[in-house]
């Protein structure tokens, strides 16, 4: 009786481990994740940029944008198979690589945020309650960092389904005010057309940062067929929004809008009349998704630079010389509290580095624009190079090695 019940705790013991404390996700966790940051970001800033450089032509440059951030997903994927970031040999450059890497997200972050704060000051509560929303907002990320991936992960799990669902029935509603003879192309420059192909791949490449962190997902292979699915169901949704975006408001209209998405939702009436702020729930839509962006930007950025910190980590070799079995979880257990309360520190710092940086773009909002053109001309081009440097490094050290040997 007494071994049954020892065999009854361990196989719960083991159990709580694998589904609450793993520290891992599944490859479905991540498409739906992934799908809602992607939708988010690129649904509520696209459409005004792609209406006014390519008019109609803009669900054109959606799709070759979105094709070519498959192609750099499949392309980082393959180089990762024979590149390790935790090498030894490459020290040096793994953490500035890193260091420069969290920088740059975390500036993704403040943009984000500050996107996210304007949309609930003008569209949801039409108040100067500004230092309370941000307050509130980076507060709530700190938490999350707190909680670890695997709770902010199953949160957008559960409420995929409650965004979609009513976002398609949304669409499908505004489909009936489109007029089809506003799909025609009214002017067109090839410089204007590249331009948006540019911004589009820029918008949809986010999906390509959960490779740095495969190590996260329970099937680590799975990880680039995820980010390619949640790459293609973002594409599916941002056509059909353009697309009725162009029929409804045409593209001289369309390219003035501050967020066309959420404005859509004005002129969309739901039968018998009984939801006055329908504009008020599509918010809701756009919150969830633009949060879990800056959420995941908050979580890469700060682990970047924790992991540029960090020192490295005993060898398994230093590891097996302990002499019993309560040692080494003694010191696993150490590790643990350790590296939860490094990122504690860290998450926190993040945190309010955004926030700073958040609250002087509110103070100064004429340069949101100019921000945006520094995250889509330097920004977000240097966090797409950076891997490729670390590649090039890494071969270079091999063989480098591989002659002194």
């Amino acid at each position: 009786m007494e071994m049954m019940m020892e065999k009854t705790d361990d196989v719960f013991d083991a159990s709580h481990t694998i589904f609450s404390q793993n520290h891992k996700i599944s490859p479905r966790q991540i498409r739906r994740a992934l799908t809602l940051e992607l939708f988010g970001v690129s649904s509520l800033l696209l459409p005004a940029y792609l209406a006014g450089g390519s008019g109609i032509l803009g669900a054109a440059a959606l799709g070759i944008g979105a094709a070519g951030a498959g192609a750099l997903v499949c392309i980082w994927d393959r180089l990762s198979e024979h590149c390790d970031f935790e090498d030894a040999g490459n020290r040096i450059a793994r953490r500035g690589i890193l260091a420069v890497s969290g920088i740059g997200l975390l500036g993704l972050a403040v943009y984000v945020l500050y996107v996210l704060t304007i949309l609930l000051r003008d569209q949801l509560l039409t108040v100067r309650y500004e230092p309370a929303i941000l307050i509130t907002l980076t507060a709530a990320g700190i938490f999350g960092l707190r909680k670890g991936l695997e709770s902010r992960i199953r949160v957008y799990e559960v409420l995929f389904w409650f965004l979609i669902v009513p976002l398609v029935i949304m669409l499908i509603l505004a489909c009936f005010s489109v007029h089809p003879r506003y799909w025609t192309v009214t002017s067109f420059s090839i410089r204007g057309f590249w331009k948006s192909c540019w911004i589009s791949f820029l918008f949809f490449s986010l999906a390509s940062l959960i490779l740095f962190f495969k190590p996260h997902c329970s099937e680590p292979k799975a990880a680039a067929k995820s980010a390619k699915y949640s790459i293609f169901l973002a594409l599916i949704l941002n056509v059909a929004v353009y697309l009725i975006l162009i029929g409804i408001f045409q593209d001289t209209l369309l390219s003035q809008l501050q967020f066309p998405a959420v404005f859509l939702m004005a002129v969309v009436k739901l039968p018998g009349g009984f939801f006055e702020r329908q504009d008020a729930f599509m918010v809701g839509i756009w919150f969830f998704c633009l949060f879990a962006l800056f959420h995941s930007l908050l979580f890469y950025g700060s682990k970047s630079l924790q992991n540029a910190l960090q020192r490295r980590e005993p060898s398994q070799s230093q590891e097996s010389r302990l002499s019993s079995l309560n040692e080494q979880k003694n010191i696993q257990g150490e590790k643990e509290a350790s590296g939860q309360a490094a990122s504690s520190i860290s998450g926190g710092i993040c945190g309010a580095a955004v926030f700073l940086g958040t609250f002087w773009l509110l103070r100064h909002e004429g340069l949101a624009g100019q921000c945006l053109n520094l995250l889509i001309c330097l920004i977000g081009p240097m966090l797409l190079i950076l891997p490729l440097v670390y590649f090039g490094v890494f071969r270079m050290s091999r063989k480098c090695s591989g002659r002194k040997k």
